[in-house]
């Protein structure tokens, strides 16, 4: 649909705004921030609604949605003044307030032999990095970098990559990234830089997705030329992180406004995992409800069974009134099965292990956890429950190293909130007590903050004496509506040590829950 406006067009089908024929240059999330306010002209947008629309599970602050108004603003000749095109609506959100005209949709000729838009898992093509420099010396860092790139990747089990001798014939900053996606199915291009001289090295990385031209992540590394080793290292950690984390996203995003009829196994899975993000009851059944789907379509898909399991791991943890055991048990039986069928896949070992955890099998749950890292070792979120698991056995330091680990790998990630909390446990048990109140106070600010956060965020204020704070968050526990089994806390966060158990529990005894 092409939407005109003030000698504006904005073409939905070309992903391009022009002015007066001419095109005019919006950043990607700009872009698809203007559209969506264009598309909801009728209406204020919620605040909310645009960060769940344009930042689809992912921690953004209240900067980054400023500094796109502010550049769509600017790229349509208005002013945070003036609002006479973007509207800001103060405590409610934004509106587009200039008078639009609707046109046909532009016709845009689909590329030859086009993969359909979901048939299976993304497929990603690492191209050779484009060399800036007259090093010789290092030159080979230009290939070498992708290389271990593909290798890694390649041990992620949701996606497919693209072998060396094909994705090498494209280069980066020229290739056409339609011509990729026709000629090797390819609906994702990493492509990079390398910047040389002769004592400093920069480097860097960006995801496209193939399909709209859009930068999905980017990134920017750099050092002293001794660093090499150091740096590679941090490229192949932060890539194969980013991969993890929003190429699931970006396709379920992409698949969202999708007929779930019109969908195969991996596009109902991947509306699934938009819906598992976050982290209320309602849409907790919605991603089972997908997953269901995907394996009424593929009964052998094992990611789709290790979310179901995943799924009645959240209704056990946090909404099943008296813990019904049918969802722990389902939760155990479903993550067994899930590892039958892909016993190398991180993800259904990290399932296996958590549903071990809620089993009270500390032993099982560690083993399966560390297993998943081993299967892939950038697995943020399995060093993340890896943390919060020697948390609780009081390995203070090991936990603190795994959590630390996971943010790094993956700074924005849904879990944040957990991660935190995690931390403030390590800090704890290691008697720091400054950084366990910081963390603390972190956890329950970041989004979709739940029960269980908000309960060792209150005990550690009562522990260290900070009443009204423990107040402040046992209020917030209220606002959440969950209700609360002091048995089943204990079961999941029980301290193997026995003096730090006693202060942690009398503590949440006290905000009498």
């Amino acid at each position: 649909m092409e939407y005109a406006f003030d000698g504006f067009v904005l073409d939905s089908a070309r992903l391009e705004l022009r002015h007066r024929g001419t095109p005019v240059h919006l950043e990607p999330k700009s872009f698809t921030l203007l559209l969506y306010l264009v598309e909801n002209a009728d209406r204020v947008v919620p605040r909310d609604e645009i960060l769940d629309h344009v930042w689809p599970g992912v921690f953004v602050t209240d900067a980054s949605l400023s500094g796109a108004i502010a550049q769509i603003r600017r790229a349509l000749g208005d002013s945070g003044e003036a609002q006479q095109v973007i509207r800001t609506v103060r405590g409610k959100g934004f509106h587009f307030a200039a008078a639009l005209t609707h046109t046909a949709p532009a016709k845009v000729a689909a590329p030859v032999n086009a993969p359909a838009a979901q048939t299976g898992p993304p497929v990603i093509a690492v191209l050779p990095f484009s060399l800036i420099g007259t090093n010789d010396t290092h030159a080979a860092i230009a290939e070498a970098i992708p290389t271990e790139l593909i290798a890694a990747l390649s041990r992620l089990r949701a996606i497919k990559v693209i072998a060396r001798g094909s994705s090498f014939r494209f280069a980066s900053g020229t290739a056409d990234h339609a011509d990729i996606l026709r000629q090797l199915g390819a609906t994702y291009a990493l492509a990079g830089t390398v910047e040389l001289d002769t004592r400093r090295l920069s480097i860097t990385s960006e995801l496209i997705d193939t399909r709209s031209n859009q930068i999905v992540w980017s990134d920017r590394f750099s050092g002293a030329m001794d660093d090499i080793f150091a740096i590679r290292q941090s490229i192949v950690e932060a890539v194969t992180g980013a991969v993890e984390l929003h190429v699931p996203l970006n396709e379920s995003a992409l698949l969202a406004k999708t007929p779930s009829e019109n969908l195969d196994a991996w596009g109902l899975y991947h509306l699934g995992i938009r819906h598992l993000y976050r982290f209320n009851a309602s849409d907790n059944e919605r991603a089972a409800g997908f997953f269901q789907a995907a394996l009424d379509q593929d009964p052998g898909f094992a990611r789709a069974v290790a979310g179901l399991s995943y799924t009645e791991f959240e209704t056990y943890n946090l909404w099943s009134e008296g813990r019904q055991t049918r969802h722990l048990s389902q939760a155990l039986a479903l993550a067994e099965q899930a590892v039958d069928l892909d016993a190398h896949d991180p993800f259904c070992n990290l399932v296996l292990g958590r549903a071990k955890w809620i089993a009270e099998d500390m032993n099982g749950a560690l083993a399966w956890v560390d297993r998943a890292i081993k299967l892939n070792p950038n697995y943020a979120f399995a060093h993340y429950n890896s943390g919060k698991l020697n948390a609780i056995s009081c390995e203070g330091a090991v936990a603190d190293h795994r959590v630390q680990a996971a943010m790094a790998l993956s700074p924005l990630d849904p879990h944040l909130q957990s991660m935190l909390s995690a931390r403030a446990m390590a800090a704890f048990v290691r008697d720091d007590a400054e950084a366990a109140l910081a963390f603390a106070d972190q956890s329950v600010r970041a989004p979709n903050a739940h029960l269980f956060v908000c309960v060792i965020a209150a005990a550690l204020h009562d522990i260290h004496g900070n009443t009204e704070r423990a107040e402040s968050v046992r209020q917030q526990i209220a606002r959440l509506g969950s209700r609360f089994s002091e048995d089943h806390f204990w079961s999941l966060f029980k301290l193997t040590d026995p003096a730090r158990n006693d202060r942690f529990k009398a503590a949440v005894d006290r905000l009498a829950l």
